[in-house]
Formats: C-alpha cells, sequence, structure tokens
C-alpha cells in the first residue's frame, strides 16, 4: 500500500523551519539547504514543494495573513464587548493580547523581516499589501460586529497602526518590550490635553 503524504502538513513543516531558521540568522543570509537542513528532509523533497526562496516566503506571508486573521477573529469572538467596564478596557485587553499572545500560541515571527524585503521585491510588496489589507477588513469587520456602523475604515485604519506598532517593538524589545496595559488610555489622556489648550 502506497504512502500517503498531507501535502499541506509537509508545507506547514517546511514553514515552520523556516520561521526556525529566521531565529538563527538573517532572511537574506538563509538557503533553502538550511531550511531543509531544519525540516529534516533532503533539499530536494523541499524543492518539490517550493520551486525557490520566493515562492517560499510568499507562501509564508499568506500563512501570516491567515494566521492573524484568525487569530483577530477568534479574540473578538471569545470576548465579548459586555465583559469589559468600557470601550477603552476593551481595546486595551485585545491589544494586550496583540502584545502577549494566549500561552502556547505559536506567532509568526519573520514577518518584520518579511515586511522589509517586500520593500525590494515587487511579487512579495504586493503579497505584503495584499496581507495588510486583508487584516484591515478583518479589523473593520470585528469593529462593526462590536460597535455598529459608526465605526470603519478609518478606525480599523487606526487599530492596524497600533497592531503592527506593536509587533515591531515587542519583535525587537524596544520600549518596555511590552505594551502597557493602558495604552488607549494614554493616547485618550494626550487627547485630553489638548481639549485643555484651546
Amino acid at each position: 500500500m502506497p504512502l500517503i503524504v498531507d501535502k499541506d502538513a509537509v508545507r506547514m513543516d517546511i514553514l515552520m523551519a523556516f520561521q526556525d531558521c529566521i531565529k538563527e540568522k538573517p532572511l537574506t543570509n538563509i538557503t533553502l539547504r538550511d531550511i531543509a537542513k531544519k525540516a529534516g528532509m533532503p533539499h530536494s523533497k523541499l524543492l518539490y514543494y517550493f520551486q525557490n526562496k520566493d515562492d517560499l516566503i510568499m507562501s509564508y506571508v499568506k500563512y501570516t495573513q491567515d494566521y492573524f486573521s484568525d487569530r483577530c477573529i477568534e479574540w473578538f469572538m471569545e470576548n465579548p464587548r459586555e465583559k469589559y467596564s468600557s470601550n477603552t478596557a476593551y481595546l486595551n485587553a485585545f491589544m494586550q493580547y496583540v502584545a502577549e499572545g494566549k500561552t502556547g500560541e505559536n506567532r509568526p515571527n519573520a514577518t518584520k523581516q518579511t515586511y522589509v524585503l517586500a520593500h525590494y521585491n515587487e511579487k512579495i510588496r504586493k503579497l505584503v499589501q495584499e496581507e495588510f489589507r486583508a487584516w484591515l477588513m478583518t479589523m473593520e469587520d470585528c469593529l462593526k460586529a462590536i460597535y455598529g456602523d459608526e465605526v470603519g475604515a478609518k478606525e480599523a485604519e487606526a487599530m492596524m497602526i497600533l497592531v503592527s506598532g506593536t509587533f515591531i517593538c515587542n519583535y525587537n524589545g524596544a520600549l518596555t518590550g511590552t505594551i502597557n496595559s493602558n495604552i488607549l488610555g494614554y493616547l485618550g489622556n494626550l487627547i485630553q490635553s489638548e481639549k485643555k489648550d484651546t
């Protein structure tokens, strides 16, 4: 009886091996042979699943798009607004999740390097732009489901700026390395401060 291979599972193993390689050296220095070795397979087998490094990177970008969209929807579904004392408390809790994730969550960690690479590679740039458009639409849908039609693309874009900044700061250990549990409250203080000056 022939061996049945779950091709999607093998592709995911390769993407996770790529992600592990990113922990060790910059994306531009990683070869397909490095990834194959990390995945525990011959280079020729990896080439059966991915034609070249760009093909692998584009698949990884698509994986991160789906991963983060799915996790975002999941968080909002598991955390109804009614559980929180205010909109600020609710969105602060979401941002805390963005910063820290759930225990055991294996988040994609190569996204920041792919964003930089997108500046130099047109195919990857288009895919990254598509990734952010998909996240923006997901965020807008989630916010509308909670707050109604009075929120829209601009509010979703503001949240995406906070989310992206959080990922970058946490990845690099910049600032405190974690998001403060009252980030939206502090932004609100700046707005209140402006009102006092007028």
